[in-house]
């Protein structure tokens, strides 16, 4: 399988808001590698805190989207630190953050809550099987 650079994962999930029209808003959050090709060189940039800042229907969300070609299971460290320091920061303030993850080995998504990633932490594991996260999978088509 080719390298997983994030990229079409990112295309797919705005390419499912956008179809759904004015029910959905989103805003891609500027990343390093958005600033590297704007500025044509490394610089010094904050963490972002998600990916996205997303609302829809009423519901505003801080979105992170995740791809992984993980046999076994989605593990946590592919959420920076700042991630992850935002996403705990993001449930004490009482807002969302969720977690939109794609196994691009079976082409499944998942749409899982900050709370289960912290619950899951709290119990010393760092990482869900595929098979606990049954009850978390999104369809594209539904976005909901």
């Amino acid at each position: 399988m080719a390298k997983n650079t994030g990229k079409p994962s990112e295309e797919a999930f705005e390419a499912a808001w956008n179809r759904i029209g004015k029910r959905a808003y989103f805003y891609r959050i500027p990343d390093a590698a958005e600033h590297y090709g704007r500025a044509g060189k490394i610089i010094h940039a904050r963490p972002t805190p998600s990916d996205y800042i997303l609302t829809v229907d009423g519901l505003t969300a801080y979105a992170e989207v995740k791809s992984t070609q993980n046999r076994t299971s989605l593990p946590f460290s592919l959420l920076k630190k700042g991630q992850t320091v935002a996403g705990r920061q993001v449930l004490a303030a009482g807002g969302v953050y969720l977690i939109f993850a794609h196994n691009l080995l079976t082409d499944t998504w998942y749409r899982i809550p900050f709370e289960v990633v912290r619950a899951v932490e709290a119990l010393g594991k760092a990482s869900l099987p595929w098979t606990e996260l049954e009850n978390f999978k999104w369809n594209l088509n539904t976005k909901t």
